[in-house]
C-alpha cells in the first residue's frame, strides 16, 4: 500500500509496505541536502515504526562516522547494478562469531567476481574487531554487522567494469538489531519464484543483488506469511527468501542440497550440532510435501539464529512449536556463540 505525500514516499515496513510521512519540510526533502538519514527528522533522530533507531558507528572506506551521517557516492557500484558482495555477521559480547568464516566467504565471492578487495584478510578482522570494539565503548549491543565490498565508484553509468575509476568501496553496517524473528514460530508460505540455479547466478556466491529473494519476500507479505520457500528449478525446496530451511523427520536431520542455496555458516552448525547429538544427518532433494508432513521445522541463519516454523501453506506442522529437537539445537546454538568466534580484545 502507498501512500503519497507532498514531499514524497516514505516506507516503512511492518508485515507489509505502509507509508508514514516522518518529516515535513518541503525545502529539505527533494533538495541538495536531502541523502542522509538524519536529514528525515528534525532532530535527526533515525526512526522505525515510531520507535527511534540506534544511531551506531559504520565503517565507510576508512572513516567511522554514525549511521544517521554516513554516504556513499551514488555512482558506486553496488547502487549502481548490486556489483558486490555481503556478509551478515553477528557479535555477541565481546566475541565476533565465526567471524574467520564470514570473512573466508566474503573474499571467495569476491574473487569469483573479479573484485580486488585491496586488503588482507587479516586487515579486514581487524577492522570488523575494532569497528565491535567503538560500537560497545560508544553503549551499543545486539551488534549484527553487514560487511559489503563492491567493485567501487565510476566515472559515469554503465554496467561495464572498465569504467570504475577506484578500488573497491568497503562499508561495514552497523545496526543494534536482536535475533530478528518470533521465536514461538513463524509461517510459509511456497512462491512461485525460483531460486536462482548456478545456469543463471550461482547462490553461492553472496552478491548484493538480492531482487530474487526480495520479490519471494513480497509475495510472503501479501499472502501475510514471514517467508517465502523458494523452489529450485526442479522443483525442490532450495531455501527461503532470507534464511536455510531444514526439518526433523523419524530423529534424522534433512536439509537440502546446495546446489540451489547458500552455503550458510548456521547451516553447517546445524549439521556440527546434530552430529555431536548422535542425529543421522540427510542432505538430499526434498519436495515441499516432506516439509508438510515434517516433525519439526525451523529456519537458521546469523540475523535470526534459530527460529521454529509453525505453519506452512496454512498446514501446522509438528504436534508442538518449538519442537523439542528444535528447542535443543537452539540451545546447542546459544552455547556456541559464547565460545566460538573471535575476541575483539586479540591482536
Amino acid at each position: 500500500m502507498k501512500k503519497q505525500i507532498d514531499i514524497g514516499f516514505i516506507f516503512d515496513y511492518n508485515m507489509g509496505i505502509l507509508v508514514t510521512p516522518i518529516y515535513h519540510n518541503t525545502k529539505r526533502w527533494g533538495g541538495k541536502t536531502m541523502y542522509k538519514l538524519s536529514q528525515l527528522t528534525q532532530d535527526g533522530s533515525i526512526m522505525l515504526n515510531g520507535e527511534k533507531i540506534a544511531d551506531t558507528i559504520l565503517y565507510v572506506n576508512g572513516d567511522y562516522v554514525r549511521k544517521s551521517e554516513a554516504v556513499i557516492s551514488v555512482y558506486d557500484s553496488g547502487f549502481q547494478h548490486g556489483d558486490g558482495v555481503y556478509e551478515g555477521i553477528r557479535a555477541y559480547g565481546r566475541r565476533v562469531y565465526r567471524l574467520d568464516e564470514h570473512v573466508k566467504r566474503l573474499y571467495e565471492s569476491c574473487y569469483t567476481l573479479g573484485i580486488e578487495i585491496g586488503k588482507t584478510q587479516d586487515e579486514m578482522k581487524k577492522i570488523v574487531k575494532d569497528l565491535v570494539k567503538k560500537n560497545i565503548e560508544a553503549g551499543f549491543t545486539d551488534i549484527h554487522m553487514r560487511l559489503q565490498v563492491t567493485r567501487g565508484f565510476k566515472a559515469q553509468t554503465g554496467m561495464h567494469p572498465t569504467l570504475n575509476i577506484t578500488p573497491s568501496s568497503i562499508v561495514i553496517c552497523v545496526d543494534q538489531k536482536p535475533p530478528i524473528f518470533n521465536k514461538e514460530g513463524i509461517t510459509l508460505i511456497t512462491t512461485w519464484l525460483k531460486r536462482y540455479s548456478p545456469s543463471y547466478m550461482d547462490p553461492k556466491i553472496h552478491c548484493c543483488n538480492q531482487l530474487n529473494q526480495i520479490m519471494a519476500a513480497c509475495e510472503a507479505i501479501r499472502q501475510g506469511a514471514d517467508e517465502a520457500i523458494m523452489l529450485d528449478q526442479n522443483g525442490y525446496v532450495a531455501e527461503t527468501n532470507s534464511t536455510n530451511l531444514q526439518m526433523v523427520k523419524d530423529g534424522a536431520l534433512v536439509l537440502p542440497t546446495l546446489d540451489s542455496q547458500l552455503p550458510g555458516i548456521t547451516r553447517k552448525t546445524m549439521i556440527q550440532i546434530a552430529r555431536a547429538l548422535g542425529m543421522e544427518v540427510q542432505e538430499r532433494n526434498i519436495s515441499v510435501a516432506e516439509y508438510y508432513n515434517a516433525d519439526e521445522v525451523f529456519i537458521c541463519g546469523t540475523v535470526g539464529e534459530i527460529v521454529p516454523v509453525r505453519m506452512i501453506d496454512g498446514k501446522k506442522i509438528g504436534a508442538c512449536t518449538p519442537g523439542p529437537v528444535t528447542a535443543r539445537f537452539a540451545e546447542e546454538y546459544r552455547k556456541m556463540t559464547q565460545t566460538l568466534g573471535v575476541s575483539i580484545d586479540d591482536e
